[in-house]
């Protein structure tokens, strides 16, 4: 199977409009008291291209991936298919929204390393790993996104390392 990740920086004006109105309900129905999209201080967009080799021919399938950070929040919107229409948003679309103040982020490393027997598995560099318990979500749960390792990602990845760091209680 082939597979292409191509990342860029967007804003949350990038966000396709029916793809930022589903954030924007979702947000409401977990209890955010205001638009999660409106304080966007960072975003990252990857898109995902597999390609499959069938007995009747290749196959190919395209996941879109934004994570958007705001001073409080990261927000995690997922969706299958492309969104040039921009009328309709993949009815399979997820969004999830983590507290900074609670968010784990994994470090990258730069190839496979070798780990210690029932040691985690760390994530490759081209992978944003992330722990929380999502807004809504009964339980603790890490989500591993594919970014790429382009400058952008870099960039991002600095921005959300920092913004979790200052949103860290003191240490006693």
């Amino acid at each position: 199977m082939a597979r292409n990740l191509t990342s860029w920086a967007v804003t949350a004006d990038d966000v396709p409009p029916a793809t930022a109105a589903f954030i924007r309900r979702q947000g409401t129905t977990r209890g955010l008291d205001r638009d999660p999209l409106a304080e966007v201080t960072h975003g990252l967009r990857v898109d995902e291209e597999t390609m499959a080799r069938r007995p009747v021919g290749p196959r190919s399938e395209r996941h879109t991936t934004e994570m958007l950070l705001t001073p409080e929040l990261l927000i995690i919107s997922y969706r299958q298919g492309v969104d040039d229409t921009a009328l309709h948003v993949d009815p399979n679309a997820r969004v999830s929204f983590h507290r900074l103040d609670q968010l784990e982020v994994a470090k990258p490393t730069v190839g496979l390393a070798k780990r210690a027997p029932g040691a985690l598995p760390t994530p490759p560099q081209s992978v944003v790993s992330v722990t929380s318990t999502p807004l809504g979500g009964a339980q603790r749960t890490t989500r591993h996104v594919a970014a790429g390792i382009g400058p952008e990602v870099t960039r991002f990845r600095e921005a959300l390392d920092a913004a979790v760091e200052r949103c860290r209680p003191p240490s006693l």
